[in-house]
């Protein structure tokens, strides 16, 4: 193992956290661990964040204080969505699988 598939193992691993952080705020939701958790995944999944949200008809833009709970909440699986494909398209359904088994 070189340099840079130990960079990108750590990389997945920490993208995997974000995911994870999100499962915690479904199973035990307060608000800002909601938009913190939200936060840190939209920084390192952006784009394939907005496809799903697109795809499912959130296309306007807003603050995070603006959102009520209920929708931070719902919010959480499209983030999680949105991690689950950025980590296919860089790392594989291999690698995603190795890491999602982890807990």
């Amino acid at each position: 193992m070189d340099a840079k598939d130990i960079n990108e193992l750590k990389e997945a691993k920490d993208i995997i956290e974000k995911f994870k952080k999100l499962q915690a705020q479904k199973e035990n939701p307060t608000r800002e661990g909601m938009i913190k958790a939200l936060s840190e995944a939209q920084q390192v999944a952006g784009n394939e964040i907005v496809e799903v949200e697109h795809m499912q008809g959130d296309v306007i833009p807003m603050l995070w204080s603006d959102f009520p709970d209920a929708d931070l909440y719902r919010k959480l699986t499209q983030y999680q969505q949105g991690i689950y494909n950025h980590c296919l398209k860089k790392f594989g359904q291999e690698v995603v699988d190795k890491l999602m088994d982890q807990k």
